[in-house]
C-alpha cells in the first residue's frame, strides 16, 4: 500500500480540544493511496475531506475507476465507486454528483454537529 499524507499545520489548541481527523482512501487498479488531515472542528474536517475527494475525482487517471472511502474521526462516512458511462468510460460526473449529495448532508445542512 502506497500512502500519501496531507495534514494541516501542527496545531494543539490551548484549551485541550481534540483535533477531528479525516481520511480519504483511494483504491484503484494500480494500488491504494490515502490522504489524511485534521481540523479543529467537524464541519471544517468534513469540508477538507470533501475538497480532497473532489480533487482526487477530477485528477484521476482517465482509464481507471477508483473507489473512494471517506472517513471522519475514524468513522466511515461513505464509499463512492466510479461507474461507467454508456460508452464504457469512467463516469466522473456521477461520482461528483454523489459527492455533492454527501457534501450537502455533511456541510450544507446542520448534520455536522460540532462537539465543542
Amino acid at each position: 500500500m502506497h500512502t500519501h499524507t496531507t495534514t494541516t499545520p501542527n496545531h494543539t489548541p490551548g484549551d485541550g480540544t481534540a483535533m477531528i481527523s479525516w481520511t480519504l482512501t483511494i483504491a484503484a487498479e494500480e494500488g491504494t493511496t490515502a490522504q489524511t488531515g485534521a481540523a479543529l472542528d467537524l464541519r471544517t474536517a468534513a469540508t477538507e475531506l470533501i475538497d480532497a475527494t473532489r480533487a482526487s475525482i477530477i485528477e484521476s487517471d482517465a482509464a481507471h475507476r477508483p473507489v473512494y472511502t471517506l472517513s471522519l474521526d475514524g468513522d466511515l462516512v461513505t464509499l463512492i465507486a466510479t461507474g461507467e458511462t454508456p460508452t464504457g468510460a469512467p463516469d466522473r460526473d456521477l461520482a461528483l454528483d454523489r459527492l455533492a449529495d454527501i457534501e450537502n448532508e455533511l456541510v450544507g445542512r446542520d448534520c455536522v454537529t460540532d462537539p465543542n
